[in-house]
């Protein structure tokens, strides 16, 4: 697996209307180190009486060999160098805005106020508000000298606040010695799990037709699967139209050879799955379906943008999150 397996997707839908904002995942990649890629610009009335904007993305994996991204996290990785401030949590394939603004325990990053000694368990921390961290989270230290490491915030009394510092209670010790430093920082990290496309949900409705699922399943891939269930309809013993739920038609085929059906959206020729012809048997009728989902190797996050009250203007303000996986 390649650093460039690892991308990051808009949604469907992006906009500020909080009924519509978010949905599915697109086929529309953030383009990395692009002002305006995620948010807008805030506008002379934002700074002035203040804004929480919303956006949803997908961390996904498209390696091309199915490999999975084990133990996939993301966190912010760089704070806004204006007067705003960002959060991110984990979303699910579908939610919108209104979903998002239900949400708890948001996490942020915040930096280091007092040196962090070797074999420590706890430290305070400044964040650019009373949250950003929270018992029983995942978090990672880092420091300009390229030192870091992941901990976890005890589940229990594991973090406490004096205004905007944490002070955090962490399970195991840390391993280096942490300057304070508003480089020396300390992210809340979403853990995404493992990140792969996979296929499931088999369901044949057929008097006498069959096909041998256990022996050829359905064959799927990072690049071109998607999220949806799928329905083949024969419309002859031996052919067939696929439909999706969400995708549409994508065309038709038959027992008599494999069915590929190809994601034209992805621009490399990849497929939305495959099903085999040696997996057929029986006698199909007319009208007879099978149906099946498949799963894209992507996570839904949001992002969340907090601009305070009267902040002050300031040119090509930015922030930036970090994917980290384990290839398998």
């Amino acid at each position: 697996m390649n650093n460039t397996d690892l991308v990051l997707q808009k949604s469907v839908t992006v906009n500020n209307v909080a009924a519509s904002n978010g949905g599915r995942m697109s086929f529309n990649q953030v383009t990395s180190a692009v002002l305006n890629n995620m948010f807008d610009n805030v506008t002379q009335s934002e700074l002035t009486n203040g804004v929480t904007r919303y956006r949803k993305f997908f961390s996904r994996n498209k390696n091309a060999s199915l490999e999975t991204a084990s133990n996939s996290r993301i966190w912010i990785s760089r704070r806004s160098t204006g007067g705003d401030y960002y959060r991110i949590k984990a979303g699910t394939n579908t939610d919108v805005q209104t979903d998002a603004e239900g949400y708890s325990n948001w996490l942020g990053t915040g930096y280091l106020n007092a040196v962090l000694a070797v074999d420590s368990t706890s430290f305070s921390a400044l964040f650019d508000t009373n949250d950003g961290v929270y018992n029983g989270s995942r978090i990672r230290l880092s420091d300009s000298s390229g030192g870091e490491e992941f901990l976890t915030v005890r589940a229990a009394a594991g973090v406490s606040w004096n205004g905007n510092i944490a002070t955090i209670h962490v399970t195991s010790q840390v391993r280096s010695t942490y300057p304070a430093s508003q480089n020396s920082l300390v992210s809340g990290v979403v853990d995404l799990g493992d990140l792969v496309a996979s296929a499931d949900t088999w369901v044949e409705t057929s008097v006498s037709g069959t096909y041998d699922e256990a022996t050829y399943p359905v064959v799927v891939n990072n690049v071109g699967s998607v999220e949806d269930t799928w329905t083949l309809t024969f419309d002859s013993p031996t052919t067939f139209t696929v439909t999706g739920t969400n995708i549409g038609s994508i065309g038709a085929g038959g027992v008599g050879s494999d069915f590929s059906p190809v994601n034209g959206n992805v621009g490399t020729g990849d497929y939305y799955f495959t099903i085999s012809a040696a997996g057929w048997g029986g006698t199909w009728a007319i009208g007879e379906t099978v149906t099946f989902s498949t799963h894209h190797g992507a996570a839904g996050l949001w992002a969340k943008e907090i601009v305070p009250a009267l902040t002050g203007s300031y040119t090509n303000s930015q922030f930036r999150v970090k994917l980290y996986a384990e290839g398998s």
